[in-house]
């Protein structure tokens, strides 16, 4: 009879326990089904805003749109307004292109912060380790070591248009040995620089308007080794006949004997510019495997005559590619090649002195000092639209001769030569 009580207790207990828990399921049950229920009026009330939501959205993204083009016309605009404003003052334009780093170069570097760098496309900032600040500088345009030579181009090429027009323009690479200058204006077959980009596009747009004028063109191709003219056209015979620089009455320089050989297709101009460059004179350095030992000079002509009303255009285009400036320490030169880096940087000095006196609108301009800043005259002093690239190397162990490059440059863009005048007449 104990046994049976016992279980009896031991039942009734169980039962308890089981209602117990009942009682709990059915409360559990029930906050499910208010979760449940709370869920789904949270989602309708979603569902009801989305399309408002969305709606929003989609208007931020039109009006974020809409900013971001206003804000590429404005740019465009300003850079419109600037270059008028250069146009109309004549100022000297200058460019900026960083080169890239050499692998030997990256084993020199002992700073964590790079020598170079850019902000919007037209401000360069140079840090110098030893002088510990960054210097900041504006030209109207800068190229970081990632930029092309097509890129570059695309800046320059409305510069073609205006040669036929009847407008003199000079572009000219400046920059210490090394950095880049003859990459720039001559590139190479796979690459082909300023030079022969800008006489593509010449016979380009003049293929264009032949139903509208007759286009004549010349070329000639020069380089100033030791103050010495050398004609890199007129074959052995001219390469060691003696040159010299003539000041026209109008200001303009011309070189009396120098080849001058008519071109009518592209690719004779390509044979030109590749003759030329065989004949010019480059030399081995520790700062250059191919360092220019001259400025070289390719100078094409046209001369435009219009059927309609019989109106003559005549332009001039000057490709510039200085020798660079060179500090003979690091480049290592002795005998031949210290004469040469010599005159190079006495005529760079006398191309800076010409800039100065310029820029303070002196009464005299000392263009007689170098026959470079003589055959410059007419596109620094004149009536020419002139365009200045200037190289840089990214190395800090270059900083010292980027600062100097990038100095003068900042003084050259203050030099306003005038508007540039067409050259027109009447063939009537």
């Amino acid at each position: 009879m104990q046994a049976f009580g016992a279980a009896c207790d031991e039942f009734t207990t169980d039962v308890s326990s089981l209602q117990s828990l009942h009682k709990e399921v059915g409360k559990l049950r029930q906050t499910q089904k208010e979760a449940r229920s709370d869920c789904d009026t949270q989602l309708r009330y979603i569902t009801d805003r989305f399309p408002i939501l969305k709606e929003r959205i989609e208007s931020m993204l039109m009006e974020i749109e809409h900013l971001e083009t206003k804000h590429r016309e404005i740019g465009e605009e300003r850079k419109k307004l600037h270059n008028l404003v250069l146009e109309l003052k004549g100022n000297i334009r200058v460019f900026v292109r960083v080169r890239p780093l050499w692998e030997r170069e990256k084993a020199l570097e002992t700073s964590d912060t790079p020598t170079t760098s850019f902000t919007e496309d037209c401000k360069l900032g140079i840090w110098s380790e030893e002088q510990a600040r960054k210097k900041w500088f504006e030209f109207d345009a800068c190229f970081n070591p990632k930029s092309t030579n097509e890129g570059v181009f695309e800046e320059v090429k409305m510069l073609a248009t205006s040669v036929l027009d009847g407008y003199n323009v000079c572009i000219f690479a400046y920059g210490q040995t090394g950095s880049g200058k003859t990459y720039t204006m001559s590139g190479i077959p796979k690459d082909p620089g300023l030079n022969v980009r800008t006489l593509r596009e010449l016979f380009k747009i003049k293929e264009a308007r032949s139903k509208d004028i007759d286009c004549k063109m010349t070329i000639m191709v020069t380089e100033i080794y030791n103050e010495m003219i050398k004609d890199l056209l007129g074959g052995k015979t001219t390469m060691s006949k003696k040159l010299d620089v003539k000041m026209n009455a109008d200001g303009s320089a011309t070189v009396p004997g120098l080849t001058e050989i008519p071109v009518d297709t592209v690719e004779e101009v390509l044979k030109c510019m590749e003759d030329a460059q065989a004949n010019r004179t480059v030399m081995q350095t520790d700062m250059n495997d191919e360092s220019s030992r001259s400025h070289s000079i390719v100078q094409v002509k046209t001369v435009c005559k219009h059927f309609k009303d019989k109106k003559e255009l005549t332009g001039k285009i000057n490709l510039i590619d200085l020798a660079g400036s060179e500090n003979t320490n690091k480049s290592g030169v002795t005998g031949v090649g210290m004469k040469e880096a010599q005159n190079i940087n006495k005529s760079l000095s006398a191309l800076g002195d010409v800039i100065s006196s310029l820029v303070s609108k002196s009464s005299h301009i000392p263009y007689r000092n170098s026959k470079l800043t003589m055959m410059l005259k007419d596109s620094l002093g004149g009536d020419s639209k002139t365009l200045m690239i200037v190289q840089a190397s990214p190395a800090q162990c270059n900083v010292t001769e980027t600062l100097s490059s990038l100095n003068f440059a900042s003084r050259a863009r203050n030099v306003e030569l005038g508007k540039a005048k067409k050259n027109v007449k009447s063939t009537e």
